[in-house]
């Protein structure tokens, strides 16, 4: 790994749902394999969306029906999310290149904890679970709430010793908007949010991480050649 000294930005901070893997929401593909979506969960998400009720108790109710559900059922739906297109390689050449790697995600601990472990991430930040004797107990840690990107990147880069100005955000959805406005470098991955893609310093729209790869590497090239900044 090369010292990062050098680089224009020195950590790459990502959304995990949707963006490092497929699917959008780790919460609603549990819902959906284990038959709830149409049940309960899609109303209390309905209920937030309107504002009747705040993320958290969203959260929470979201958690309360997966009580006494053994963990290993829950992991095995989550472990078998795909990641996108060439993240393995892309977050490994980032590595290499000397960039720090992060997740800020609303996302569940049981996926991220599996992501952090296959990409070498630096720093993970994400909403958990609680485990009592292999099961769940129906209650949820919000770490990183509904809005709140923004202040929770501002709080990584502070513990990481980065400035704003030096970090990359990479995220997918409007949840991502508040990190993305801060970060020196925000890219929209297909982004599903106009005011994300508005924000955005670069868009992806291949669904091909290399393209990603490609955005950082010419940004940090051109910063070490003392060529005009790329955006």
């Amino acid at each position: 790994m090369r010292d990062n000294k050098s680089l224009r930005y020195k950590i790459a901070v990502f959304d995990m749902d949707g963006t490092l893997t497929q699917h959008v929401s780790s919460w609603q593909l549990i819902h959906e394999k284990l038959g709830l979506w149409d049940k309960d969960a899609c109303r209390y998400q309905e209920q937030f969306l309107k504002g009747r009720i705040s993320y958290r108790r969203f959260c929470e109710l979201d958690a309360r029906c997966w009580k006494n559900m053994p963990v290993a059922d829950i992991t095995s739906h989550l472990h078998a999310i795909p990641y996108n297109r060439n993240v393995k390689t892309t977050l490994r050449r980032l590595k290499k290149m000397g960039l720090k790697l992060a997740i800020i995600s609303t996302g569940l601990d049981l996926l991220a904890l599996k992501v952090k472990k296959d990409l070498q991430i630096d720093y993970c930040v994400c909403n958990k679970l609680y485990v009592r004797k292999g099961r769940l107990t129906g209650r949820v840690k919000i770490d990183v709430a509904h809005g709140e990107k923004g202040y929770i990147f501002r709080k990584l880069l502070k513990k990481a010793r980065f400035r704003p100005d030096q970090a990359i955000f990479i995220g997918d959805s409007a949840t991502d908007l508040p990190a993305a406005k801060i970060a020196g470098l925000a890219i929209a991955f297909n982004a599903s949010h106009d005011g994300l893609a508005e924000a955005a310093d670069y868009n992806c729209r291949s669904k091909d991480f290399r393209e990603v790869f490609a955005v950082i590497k010419k940004a940090n090239t051109q910063y070490n050649s003392g060529l005009p900044a790329l955006f």
